[in-house]
């Protein structure tokens, strides 16, 4: 991004460089972790971190949308107009 006394001058993507693959710095990965007992071959899993935080983000977006809290998992159209009827 190209600032000149503080306005920029590049405003659009045609003129605004954006860093590439190339432009990144040389990493080495070092993997320091203890064994886990319980895991196979005393593997641990990855995958579960992402999935924690996706139920909340829309049950809360439902509650943004509509006003009514669900509280059971999964949301269905069903819950929510029942919810619905039951709020007033």
């Amino acid at each position: 991004m190209v600032v000149n006394h503080g306005r920029v001058m590049n405003p659009n993507l045609l003129d605004y460089k954006i860093l590439t693959a190339k432009d990144v710095i040389p990493i080495q990965s070092v993997i320091i972790e203890p064994m886990e007992p319980t895991g196979p071959f005393g593997a641990k899993g990855i995958g579960e971190p992402a999935c924690v935080p996706t139920a909340p983000a829309l049950i809360n977006a439902i509650y943004d949308a509509i006003g009514v809290r669900i509280k059971s998992l999964p949301a269905t159209p069903e819950k929510i107009l029942a919810a619905l009827k039951g709020r007033g």
